[in-house]
């Protein structure tokens, strides 16, 4: 595959560049154009449904239209995908409640036709997620995007950053945020029934894997290769990209942990207030391929003192690696339940341990036990509202609703951009195969300059923000 292409600017320039996003300049193709919060007010729907578009509508954009099919008050006017066949799937899914959306090759396209649209969720490759996204909000438009939230760092902040000034609705696509078991689960460590968190360990068989087959170079029929591309530099069309494969790939996607870290660090991530942490170390396997991502990674996160938490390591594993064996038997976990159960964690305290988001065993107890029946979580409080819906239906309604003007968001762009952050900086030290030393504060990675191209992109232009839109939006 050909190298992606990392800019040239010096870190002095980047970090200009980054305090100008956080000062209200927005993104552009070649930069940054200034601009006050952004003129557009979000669209509003009372009295009517929620009209929306899906870009993108294959893989988890059916289980997207499938929800929609059972949430009320909401239109799906338009369905986007660069794939003809793909698109159709989605469209032939969606038509018993909505026959009349409109079908769209081009992103681009949909969002200067569909006048009154309000709202658009996001399921493309990575490498898309904040180019699209930071379109839409330009317009005015309420967004939900799948996880992660951007491919890089910067964009992450950028998507953050103007959702604030422009005040639209945002929801990243991590489902486990609208059930009650993470919730409640995150009432319990918040509370203190583990007692000082030391370590967290979480773990996912997913790897970064090429097909057997070699790679074609023959794009299906109709597809809109250019724009699948979109931001990312030019090349011809890759079978061991499209579709899904992606994800494995530097250039487009975030490696396991993009995949699969905001899910399984999520109920870590929200009681632990790990948003900052001060150095990743990388443990790797040789990738498959150049430009893919490691065939297996460890990858520690190590964070200081924050507030009244003391210092603490949280270890991820993929591709086949677990926590030491002795571990996970100290714990008790094959003991009790036979095996080690995949895509899964261990938050470890002074007081206790909870596995998963459903047992927990404190000091002196032989036995796991469900943390709903567990006396000493009986008596925490619940400080979240519940959902009616849970998993994706309900992630998806509380968007809606609040969309709405009824509720808020739990996995809004505020937070899942902390949370994206934390993901990618391992993917960050996967990448370079070695410990980094973070600075939260200038988003710069310490003693390392160069290394500061890893943490922004270089966009194509024409797919995203351009001096010309903003100046229209500001008119």
């Amino acid at each position: 595959m050909k190298p992606f292409q990392q800019p040239t600017n010096s870190r002095r320039d980047f970090l200009k560049l980054s305090a100008l996003a956080a000062a209200g300049f927005a993104l552009t193709s070649s930069g940054f154009a200034a601009t006050t919060a952004p003129s557009v007010r979000p669209r509003r729907s009372e009295g009517r449904s929620l009209n929306v578009a899906l870009i993108g509508t294959s893989g988890r954009a059916q289980n997207t239209i499938r929800d929609f099919l059972q949430i009320e008050n909401v239109s799906v006017v338009a369905l986007c995908d660069v794939d003809p066949a793909r698109l159709a799937r989605g469209v032939e899914l969606a038509s018993p409640k909505f026959p009349d959306a409109r079908r769209y090759l081009d992103y681009r396209k949909l969002l200067e036709t569909e006048k009154e649209l309000d709202a658009v969720v996001i399921t493309t490759p990575d490498h898309m997620h904040a180019a699209i996204a930071l379109l839409a909000m330009s317009r005015g438009l309420h967004v939900f995007c799948e996880k992660p939230l951007s491919r890089t760092v910067a964009e992450a902040r950028w998507m953050r950053d103007y959702a604030r000034q422009s005040g639209v609705v945002t929801q990243m696509g991590t489902q486990s945020s609208a059930t009650t078991p993470l919730r409640r689960a995150v009432e319990i460590v918040q509370a203190g029934v583990l007692g000082q968190v030391r370590e967290v360990h979480i773990w996912t068989d997913r790897s970064a894997r090429l097909p057997k087959t070699p790679a074609t170079h023959e794009a299906p029929a109709g597809m809109e290769w250019d724009t699948w591309l979109g931001v990312a530099p030019s090349q011809q069309f890759n079978s061991h990209l499209h579709p899904f494969r992606w994800r494995w790939w530097q250039d487009f996607g975030a490696g396991p942990l993009g995949d699969m870290g905001c899910h399984l660090t999520n109920l870590a991530y929200r009681a632990l207030d790990l948003s900052a942490p001060s150095e990743i170390d990388a443990s790797v396997g040789d990738p498959l391929a150049t430009g893919l991502f490691p065939a297996s990674a460890k990858i520690d996160y190590r964070f200081p003192a924050r507030g009244k938490l003391g210092p603490m390591t949280l270890s991820w594993y993929e591709g086949g690696r677990l926590p030491d064996t002795a571990l996970l038997d100290a714990c008790g976990i094959v003991k009790q339940f036979g095996s080690v159960v995949q895509n899964n964690k261990l938050i470890i305290g002074d007081k206790g341990i909870l596995y998963g988001e459903q047992y927990i065993k404190l000091t002196g107890e032989e036995r796991f036990n469900g943390i709903t029946k567990h006396p000493a979580c009986v008596a925490v409080p619940q400080t979240f509202a519940r959902n009616s819906d849970q998993g994706t239906l309900g992630h998806y309604r509380e968007w809606v609703e609040a969309c709405q003007g009824r509720g808020t968001t739990f996995a809004g762009f505020d937070i899942a951009a902390g949370q994206t952050e934390m993901v990618l900086l391992g993917t960050v030290a996967a990448k370079l195969g070695r410990k980094i030393r973070w600075d939260a504060a200038t988003m710069s990675i310490l003693g390392e300059p160069a290394a500061a191209a890893l943490l922004r992109p270089t966009y194509r232009e024409g797919f995203t923000l351009s001096a010309s839109e903003l100046s229209k939006l500001s008119a």
